[in-house]
């Protein structure tokens, strides 16, 4: 039995920059390999990481946030050049299809164009997906099984955004857990129980006003408005700390961070977690590898 693996392929949030690219992850075991969102430029990612997009089997969405989502184009059109001939099973909450259609449909030109020029050394089937759209709650369950990987599913508090859910991956006796995007919650409790690894939505609340004040202090007060709004429905680190904890989670990896730090403020974005956190702790890189 192969070991379960994570890989983060982003881990910034909605704010640009150029260290941290859009919320992205890897599950893989043996040779499966499950994509989890596809945050801003997470394909480019997944070809820094060697894992080109024809080599995943299936797509797993937490929400329809845009920063977790405006990559599947490029993705679909990636992995279609790539050489792949059968459509990608694509998992997530209601309105899953409606969105999956819509990049197609931005895409029917260009896919028109190159089945035009390259005729049948490009599959017919163009950028096709299969479409799974599933309903959960507090307790994790079974959506997918792909290879040795079963892949549950729980619903997380992101409020105004409903369905939002995270995903609980188990291999072999192992587990890795991923929050999506949530304040602390009975599902991700649920979901994270034992779990070997957690990638873990992150806010570090001081930081950010800091960010806020100093947009207000260019003029941008608008954008600091907005992220003030973020401070609702993302989890403050020291409550996901605190859950990570209870549920008796062994590393915790700290992902989607916000704000998206540089590596040299890592210590400062988890300072004081160690007296609420006893396992391991990772401020997480893109392209950073975790192996139970």
């Amino acid at each position: 039995m192969a070991n379960l693996e994570l890989t983060l392929l982003g881990t910034g949030s909605p704010v640009h920059v150029p260290h941290r690219y859009g919320p992205s992850q890897v599950i893989s075991a043996g040779d499966k390999r499950l994509l989890i969102d596809t945050g801003w430029s997470s394909t480019i990612r997944l070809f820094q990481a060697n894992m080109p997009p024809q080599t995943i089997d299936a797509v797993f969405i937490t929400h329809l946030h845009s920063d977790h989502t405006t990559d599947m184009a490029d993705f679909l059109v990636m992995r279609w050049v790539g050489g792949t001939r059968h459509a990608i099973p694509i998992y997530g909450p209601e309105g899953t299809k409606r969105m999956i259609h819509g990049f197609q449909e931005a895409m029917a030109a260009d896919t028109k164009y190159r089945l035009d020029h390259h005729g049948d050394k490009l599959w017919s089937g163009g950028l096709a997906a299969d479409v799974t759209e599933f309903v959960t709650g507090d307790e994790p369950v079974e959506i997918a099984k792909l290879g040795d990987i079963t892949v549950k599913a729980f619903e997380v508090e992101h409020f105004p955004v409903k369905p939002a859910y995270g995903f609980r991956f188990e291999a072999g006796g192992s587990v890795i857990a991923i929050s999506g995007d949530t304040n602390p919650c009975a599902g991700l409790l649920n979901g994270s129980k034992d779990a070997d690894i957690m990638g873990c939505d992150s806010m570090n609340v001081n930081m950010m006003q800091g960010l806020e004040e100093r947009l207000r202090g260019i003029g941008n007060a608008n954008q600091a408005a907005l992220l003030e709004d973020a401070h609702s429905y993302h989890a403050p680190i020291s409550g996901m700390a605190e859950l990570a904890q209870k549920a008796g989670v062994k590393h915790l990896v700290l992902s989607h961070l916000i704000p998206p730090v540089t590596d040299d403020l890592a210590p400062q974005f988890v300072a004081g977690l160690d007296k609420v956190f006893s396992g391991k702790l990772t401020v997480g890189k893109d392209l950073e590898k975790f192996v139970v």
